[in-house]
């Protein structure tokens, strides 16, 4: 008969039925940061939602952060910006500079494209 190794031992876990005053201060001044702090994250998610909607490029180019494998604060070393530009732009609060745009466009891989009706090219009024 062969054994069939069953995995990895399970730890005997000890049962608290009343947390220590220690931890328990800990508890309620961490409850209190986070009651203090959520209604300002629930505004600057409204924010950051809001800014991406629309049609228009900067929209776009939220979206395109947001849904971006690269973490904001590696996307903002790697654009030679810093975090709190980029969290300002994506929150709608602060516009970028166009180096700053073709920098981001460069690392997220983007790339323009004419959709919609025929673009003419406009003719030279030189000469």
């Amino acid at each position: 008969m062969n054994e069939v190794p069953m995995g990895p031992r399970k730890r005997n876990r000890r049962i608290v039925d009343k947390l220590s005053d220690i931890v328990m201060r800990r508890v309620r001044r961490s409850r209190a940061l986070i009651a203090k702090e959520l209604p300002e994250l629930i505004k600057k998610d409204q924010r950051l939602f809001d800014a991406m909607q629309g049609h228009a490029f900067s929209n776009a180019l939220r979206r395109v952060i947001h849904s971006s494998r690269i973490l904001l604060p590696d996307l903002a070393t790697r654009a030679q910006t810093d975090l709190d530009t980029l969290d300002g732009f994506l929150t709608g609060e602060l516009p970028l500079t166009t180096d700053l745009i073709d920098r981001l466009a460069h690392i997220l891989k983007l790339r323009l494209e004419v959709t919609g009706s025929k673009q003419n090219p406009r003719a030279s009024k030189a000469g």
